[in-house]
Formats: structure tokens, sequence, C-alpha cells
């Protein structure tokens, strides 16, 4: 009995181990973006033009490179489910936070509805993806990962902007940008069955263009949360309760939707990816742009961020045994 203990722990840590060795490049690409910016490398003026060649042309790459001719992608219902549970999730992530910000010290106008965004949307694009490639070496996962990004776009602009503005101000319409485009027109391609008259050249020419977004989202990243380092003066019951809600609370409803739905075995792998990601810095903006409170967006994502280098390998490991899905 104790010999299969001891084997089981050694296993256990085996699984952290080598998720670790997954997730660790990404969190240095960003520190490399933040290190960067602090010795003027990377400029502040780019990084508007270089987000922008992001989000507009290479992650639209990506994702019709991805997306198009992918068989865990070709039929509607597994897309529905995918974007129905994009959305949930982060909507009940939302509400939930919005309900226990008064234990943070937080109200209406101090911050309470920043702090439910913040804790509520995670980082579901640049940060998720190259972990969902380096972890699963199928094509099919990441092309669930992007079915499942179209229900957090509508929760991040119907739900997160919405309760800055009121449901009836939201901005849904936003929703509609370039990487939800590019989802919606290879679905549509899969769909009606053209996607099989794509020539191999564009294939390859998405590909090639689009393997340059990640990296460089990742670097902008890293260098935005070195502008922000410093900034705010730390209001600890954030910094304590983001973490405890973002990493670890809410994790425990995707997993168990991981674990009990009968789901693929690509959208149960990026429900316990996405659990295991911190706020999303997107989050900042929505809070500047949409009346919210700036400066508890900044500690939320600061806090989250810093904690998640350790927590995201152990989530992650742990989901994975939870679900009974091979790291």
């Amino acid at each position: 009995m104790w010999e299969d203990c001891i084997s089981v722990r050694v296993f256990d840590v085996t699984d952290f181990l080598s998720i670790l060795n997954v997730v660790l490049p990404v969190y240095l690409a960003m520190g490399l973006g933040g290190a960067a910016r602090k010795l003027g490398i990377l400029a502040p003026e780019v990084d508007k033009s270089m987000m922008r060649l992001c989000i507009t042309i290479l992650t639209p790459c990506l994702i019709f490179q991805r997306v198009v001719g992918n068989e865990s992608v070709m039929h509607p219902m597994p897309v529905l489910v995918a974007a129905g549970l994009g959305f949930g999730l982060v909507t009940l992530g939302i509400a939930v936070s919005y309900l226990v910000a008064p234990l943070a010290g937080l109200s209406v106008g101090q911050g309470r509805r920043t702090f439910a965004v913040g804790c509520g949307l995670q980082n579901y694009g640049f940060v998720a993806i190259p972990i969902v490639s380096a972890l699963f070496h199928d094509p099919g996962t990441l092309g669930v990962l992007f079915t499942f990004t179209l229900g957090v776009e509508l929760a991040c602009w119907l739900c997160a902007v919405g309760l800055m503005t009121g449901l009836g101000s939201a901005p849904w319409k936003l929703a509609l940008n370039p990487p939800v485009i590019s989802i919606l027109l290879s679905l549509a391609l899969n769909f009606s069955g053209l996607h099989q008259f794509v020539p191999e050249v564009i294939h390859n020419f998405f590909g090639m263009v689009g393997a340059c977004a990640v990296p460089l989202a990742v670097l902008l990243i890293g260098a935005a949360i070195a502008d922000l380092w410093g900034q705010e003066k730390m209001r600890w019951g954030v910094a304590v309760a983001s973490p405890i809600l973002r990493l670890f609370v809410i994790p425990l409803a995707f997993i168990a939707a991981a674990y009990w739905l009968p789901l693929s075995i690509e959208l149960k792998r990026i429900l316990i990816v996405q659990a295991a990601m911190p706020s999303a810095v997107f989050n900042i903006m929505i809070a500047r742009h949409y009346g919210g409170h700036a400066p508890t967006a900044v500690q939320v994502v600061l806090a989250t961020t810093v904690v998640s280098l350790a927590t995201t390998p152990l989530v992650i490991a742990w989901g994975l045994r939870v679900v009974g899905l091979v790291p």
C-alpha cells in the first residue's frame, strides 16, 4: 500500500514538472517583454500599432490555419456547446466575484464591478494559445479553443462591459472583431464543405504569418505589465481575494464542467487550461474606457499574474488528473 501511495505521489510531481516545462516559457517570454520595456528596447509608442497588427492580421491568419479543415470543429453542435460554455463560465465567474467583492472591502464606485470583471474574465487568448499548443500536439484542440472564445468574446462585451455601462449600453457589436469574424468565416467554410477547396499554399501562408501572433502578443503583454508595476498602491484585500477567486474558486466550475458534462476530449482540455489562466490584461482597458476603477483592474491583473506562475501548472496537472485525461 505504501509503495502505491509513493508511486502516485511521484507521478503527480512528474505531471506538475512536465506541465511546468510547458507553462514556464510563456511566462519567461512575458518577462522578456517586460525587460525589453525597461531597457528601452520595446518603446511604448509601438505597442498600439503592434497589438493592432496582432489582432487584425496575425491572429486571424492563425485562426484560419487552425480552424479550416479541422475535424474537431466540422459540425455546428460541438461549436455551439463550446461557445455556450465560454459564455456561461465567464458570466458565472463575474457574478460570483461581484457577490464576493464586498468581502474584499469593495463597493460600487470603489472597484466592485471592476473587481468582478477582472476575476471573471481570464486571459483566454494569447497566454492560453501557446500552452494549449505545447501541451496538446493534436491540431484539433487549438481549433476548439477558438470556438470556445466565441462565447468568451460575447460575455466580454455583453456581460463584462455591460456591468460597467449597464446592459442596455453594452457595445456588444464590438464582439464582431477581426478574430471573431475569422472564426465565423472559417467555420462557415467547414460547415459548407468548401474547406476542401482551400489550396494547401494558402494554409501554409496563413500558418507562416499566424505563427508570429502569439510570441509578439506575449512580449507586448509582458511590456504592459512592466509599465503597470508599482503605479498603484497595493490594496491587500484585492491582492489576496483576486487570486483566490480567479485561480482557486472559479477554476472549480471549469473543471466540474469538464468532469460532469459529456464533452469531447478537446473541449475538456480547453476547459482545464482556461481554468488556470490569470486575469486578462484587457480588463484594464475595459476599466479605463467604460467607467470602471482602473487601479483595481491593475491590481487584479498583477496579483493574479504573479500567483499564476505557481498555480497554473498545478491547476492544469490536477484538472487533467481529476477529469481522467493524460497530462
